[in-house]
């Protein structure tokens, strides 16, 4: 096995993670909160970890086979998420490690689980970067290190395999860093257009970020302790479209942008899944019609 290889990607991963954290570091700015020195402290911790990795293990050889890229790929997830609870708990607003850790895993694995009760005293820039990392585990960081990664090769298809979800795993392109571009495009177009919409439903910036990026990682993330009831329908209606959107498998979205429309429409995944959510809504809708005098949502 190539084992320098797999520390000295899974260093990589920490980098990222570190230019990732600029985000929520910028927010605190912004809000002028303390936090802001918890992320500095972590982004720095990550820097010095993931450079050292990548010096220490730069390996000569960089193929990688099937056993590396689920070893990869499952070191890289424990070692994110070990550096991203930093922010939790040196901040002080998630103090038990463990507890902090879990909250991260959570957001990594869009599992959507949490630790928290309430809200209330959590800053802007720690609830964007718990947010946040719904995003940024909803198609993997280990995707976009393959899009960015000049390093990258028709071999991290290994990692691919072993980072996405389903039994089957193609490229779009022949090669494996363009697809993960395309991809990216893909994910992060979806997340601008969700962002805008909720701006004109009358959320905020910070608001609308925040929900887009719960909607994409299809975990559920959010700011409010009563998720989505204190919001009007124009957003709960917009926050359900995405995430169906958002959980549809990305190749029929490249399929329609190549205008292979009738290649697309006739995937059977896209039509079985929109099939469960159809049988889905129409039982819970009658199980619970004798609770409501009414289909229609009230105005708030």
């Amino acid at each position: 096995m190539n084992r320098r290889m797999v520390f000295y990607v899974a260093g990589q991963m920490v980098l990222v993670e570190a230019i990732l954290m600029l985000l929520p570091l910028l927010v605190s700015i912004i809000y002028m909160e303390k936090c802001a020195f918890a992320f500095i402290a972590s982004i720095l911790i990550a820097l010095v970890l993931g450079t050292a990795m990548v010096l220490i293990f730069k390996p000569s050889n960089k193929v990688i086979y099937s056993k590396e890229g689920f070893i990869i790929t499952a070191l890289s997830w424990v070692m994110l998420s070990l550096v991203g609870c930093l922010p939790f708990v040196i901040s002080g607003e998630i103090p038990n490690f463990v507890d902090a850790f879990f909250e991260t895993v959570s957001g990594f694995t869009t599992t959507g689980a949490s630790i928290l009760t309430s809200y209330d005293g959590m800053s802007h820039g720690i609830m964007f970067w718990r947010s946040f990392t719904h995003w940024v585990g909803g198609m993997g960081v280990l995707v976009l290190v393959m899009a960015v990664s000049p390093t990258s090769t028709d071999r991290s298809m290994h990692i691919l395999k072993a980072e996405m979800p389903g039994p089957i795993v193609g490229k779009l392109v022949p090669r494996v860093r363009q697809t993960a571009k395309i991809l990216y495009l893909i994910y992060v177009a979806l997340t601008l257009m969700e962002i805008g919409l909720l701006c004109i439903g009358g959320l905020s910036l910070y608001e609308s970020c925040i929900y887009a990026f719960g909607s994409a990682g299809t975990g559920g993330f959010g700011i409010m302790s009563d998720s989505l009831a204190s919001y009007s329908p124009y957003v709960q209606w917009v926050i359900t479209i995405f995430l169906v959107l958002f959980a549809t498998n990305f190749n029929v979205y490249f399929l329609l942008l190549m205008r292979k429309f009738k290649t697309a429409f006739k995937s059977e995944e896209l039509w079985t899944y929109l099939g469960i959510i159809v049988v889905s809504i129409t039982v819970v809708a009658v199980s619970i019609s004798g609770l409501y005098d009414s289909v229609v949502p009230h105005p708030i």
